[in-house]
């Protein structure tokens, strides 16, 4: 079955303003959150993908975080494309608070159609974020969620253009979070909204006016195994993909 690295060698030579962003795009650019950027960005920092991916070759693999044993081959493939290497990213951020129950990861990519793609991390292998997790299936809101507001709303008066949101699982969640309760007026400049195989929301939040008007902008895939995906309550349309990856591979 065709993979990312099959996506990179038949799309990998074109840049996005050659041929335009779609939905494999989004899911690379998800799983672009989980690369360990803490020895690579600095705070406040701006380069482009492929100078991020220099320093990932510079580093000592065996004492960093890879969350996908994959990503040790993805990240050089990635920084390498004529598509994604001159993408810039910016605004890392990653936080895990015991006391809050709190793991939060996020970066900003910003494209050479003049777009910003906001990338939210899925679950992570720390035991705060498995907590958090648990969290989501019974409260209204986690910290996560209420911090991608906040991302989102600092990345939108940093950058004037248009935006794209998107995440993994439980950052797939929090993009939709993100893009649901942020103000209307950044509402009005989010693209599409990416929920690659995130759970849904409880009800108070899917009646809320907000949610029901960033809805047609979401965008979510699940795979046909999908558990955490068809979780909670979703009213957005989905899209059903095949997969071969086991639904815990990542969260």
């Amino acid at each position: 079955m065709a993979n990312i690295f099959d996506y990179l060698i038949w799309r990998g030579d074109l840049s996005v303003n050659q041929s335009e962003f779609n939905e494999i795009d989004n899911l690379i650019l998800a799983r672009f959150s989980y690369f360990p950027f803490d020895n690579i960005l600095k705070e406040n920092e701006t380069i482009t993908i492929e100078e991020a991916g220099k320093r990932f070759e510079k580093l000592d693999i065996e004492k960093e975080k890879i969350l996908q044993k994959e990503d040790i081959d993805l990240f050089p493939a990635l920084a390498k494309s004529k598509r994604f290497s001159q993408m810039k990213i910016t605004k890392y951020i990653n936080k895990v608070s015991q006391e809050e129950e709190k793991q939060f990861s996020a970066i900003t990519i910003l494209m050479p159609d003049d777009t910003t793609y906001i990338s939210f991390r899925g679950t992570d292998n720390t035991l705060v974020g498995w907590k958090e997790d648990f969290n989501m299936s019974f409260q209204e809101k986690v910290p996560s969620q209420l911090d991608a507001v906040e991302y989102t709303k600092q990345v939108a008066n940093q950058y004037s253009n248009l935006l794209r949101i998107g995440g993994h699982s439980k950052g797939g969640n929090i993009a939709v979070y993100a893009a649901s309760f942020c103000s209307s007026d950044i509402q009005d400049r989010i693209i599409n909204v990416y929920n690659n195989d995130g759970p849904g929301f409880h009800e108070t939040v899917i009646s809320n006016p907000k949610y029901q008007r960033i809805l047609p902008k979401v965008h979510t895939f699940v795979p046909q195994t999908s558990i955490i995906g068809r979780l909670l309550y979703h009213e957005e349309n989905y899209t059903v993909v095949q997969s071969t990856r086991k639904w815990c591979d990542a969260t």
